[in-house]
């Protein structure tokens, strides 16, 4: 052998497996024997056992020169490869200026720019067209961007504008969400004074147009939030939501004007000012929630005050509040804290709810609803049964004027046990319903459509009125429903 083949080989199939070639080990393995084979065997064994280490410490340190210098040399074909294209790249982005381009516009990631190959007069004029090409795309996607920037910034310093104007409308209420109801900052762009200055292609609009257009601004916000403020206020008193007396408006000065909003203002923001959206059957407070948005859902709101009168101040008695207690005390919660649970105790302990303060005055003002309508719709929901002695007396159980606790706020043991309560009721009732003296108050919901036996069926209540049964529920809880 030459001796090429005493370094080892790593083949990534065989894992870190020492590899040598076949003809290396049988020479060796041949010249041992012939060695070996003689009556005195240990003298020769050591000298060839010299002479092999001998030999492979040459042939090792060969093949590192040898790798060496192959590692050198990669090196330097790489470095060689990397000037080339440097140097291609140059050329290339200086042809593309004294065309006309920036930099910016120059396609670097061009397979015809990033090649190791130098470049010659009759390849520039091959790839042209396609670099060209691919250059004035970037163009115009670099002046479209520099023009939506521009216009961004006019666009931030008309918005300074707009939040200075709001500040000012806003008089001494300064909450955000109470600026927020008068901001229509779209609104305000399309002043044609303002939209001028919008339009206007100037990296900066001149401090003396940005004071220009400060008094319309001004007008605006506080004609935007006497707008929202006086809406709400009409329907807080019973007033249809469009009616506005502008003959007394007119005759206030500004300043005038938005004193008589901060009152307004002052008043909303009360937990007894709370409105009652019928779409979505939700409690709505001004401002921490944006309750004209959008304005059409002014003619869907009622006051509480009207709906549910004196619920509210009967839940903050219950939880030791003044009646002047501000609505975002009681629907808002500190940073990473949860808002607390309260358990209506008007409902069995066996299914009722744990709800926040927001959800509980829902809870009451739909179960008021609720027995209005069946109080005045029950005979006639009930006239398809077939026994006289069933219909049910319906009990106003929920009447918060009534003597006794509205709700409580459980110590985690006690939720604990009332949660397992719940879970002992709804597991103790079997699949199919009970009947009531032969007559089936319940109905299979529409939603039950898993045939398999071991799921149970949910079942919607047929005593409440249409709109007013409860989700569909197991009949473990809808049994406990009909009986309250």
């Amino acid at each position: 052998t030459d001796g090429a083949s005493l370094a080892t080989s790593r083949r990534r199939w065989n894992g870190s497996t020492l590899q040598y070639l076949k003809a290396t080990l049988n020479e060796i393995n041949k010249l041992w024997k012939s060695t070996s084979s003689s009556d005195d065997a240990i003298q020769p064994l050591n000298q060839l056992k010299k002479r092999l280490q001998k030999y492979a410490d040459g042939r090792i340190e060969i093949g590192s020169s040898l790798s060496k210098w192959r590692h050198s040399f990669e090196s330097f074909k790489s470095a060689e490869r990397a000037r080339i294209s440097h140097e291609r790249r140059s050329c290339l982005l200086s042809k593309m200026e004294a065309l006309g381009y920036e930099e910016r516009d120059f396609p670097r990631w061009h397979p015809d720019v990033n090649k190791s190959e130098i470049l010659t007069d009759d390849e520039w004029e091959r790839i042209r067209p396609a670099l060209q090409e691919a250059a004035e795309r970037n163009k115009n996607y670099r002046l479209s961007d520099e023009i939506w920037r521009r216009k961004a910034g006019r666009n931030r310093a008309l918005q300074g504008v707009w939040n200075q104007a709001v500040a000012a409308a806003s008089g001494t209420r300064i909450h955000y969400w109470e600026r927020a109801a008068c901001s229509d900052f779209n609104q305000f762009l399309k002043l044609p004074s303002v939209a001028a200055l919008l339009d206007a292609d100037h990296s900066v609009i001149p401090a003396t147009d940005l004071e220009s257009v400060k008094p319309e601004a001004r007008r605006l916000a506080i004609e935007g939030r006497r707008r929202t403020l006086t809406k709400l206020d009409n329907i807080l008193k019973g007033l249809p939501v469009d009616f506005n007396d502008d003959e007394e408006w007119s005759l206030l000065s500004d300043d005038q004007v938005i004193s008589k909003l901060d009152t307004i203002s002052a008043e909303l923001v009360l937990a007894v000012s709370g409105f009652w959206e019928a779409k979505q059957k939700t409690i709505k407070w001004y401002p921490a929630r944006n309750v004209l948005d959008p304005p059409a859902t002014a003619n869907l709101l009622h006051p509480l005050r009207t709906l549910a009168p004196g619920l509210i101040e009967k839940l903050l008695e219950a939880m030791n509040k003044p009646a002047d207690t501000l609505a975002e005390t009681v629907n808002s919660c500190q940073w990473r804290q949860k808002m607390p649970l309260y358990r209506c105790t008007r409902c069995d302990e066996r299914f009722a709810p744990y709800l926040m303060f927001p959800d509980l005055v829902s809870h009451f003002v739909e179960k008021k609803i609720w027995f209005d309508k069946a109080t005045g719709t029950s005979g006639k929901t009930l006239g398809d049964l077939t026994s006289s002695d069933i219909p049910p007396k319906l009990l106003n159980s929920h009447d918060w004027n009534a003597e006794g606790q509205l709700m409580v706020l459980d110590n985690p043991h006690e939720k604990a046990r009332i949660t397992k309560l719940q879970k002992q009721v709804e597991a103790g009732y079997g699949n199919e319903p009970e009947d009531y003296d032969g007559a089936d108050f319940t109905t299979r919901s529409r939603r039950s459509t898993n045939q398999a036996p071991e799921r149970r069926t949910r079942r919607i209540c047929r005593l409440c009125p249409p709109g007013f049964s409860p989700l569909p529920m197991y009949f473990a809880t809808l049994k406990l429903h009909i009986e309250n």
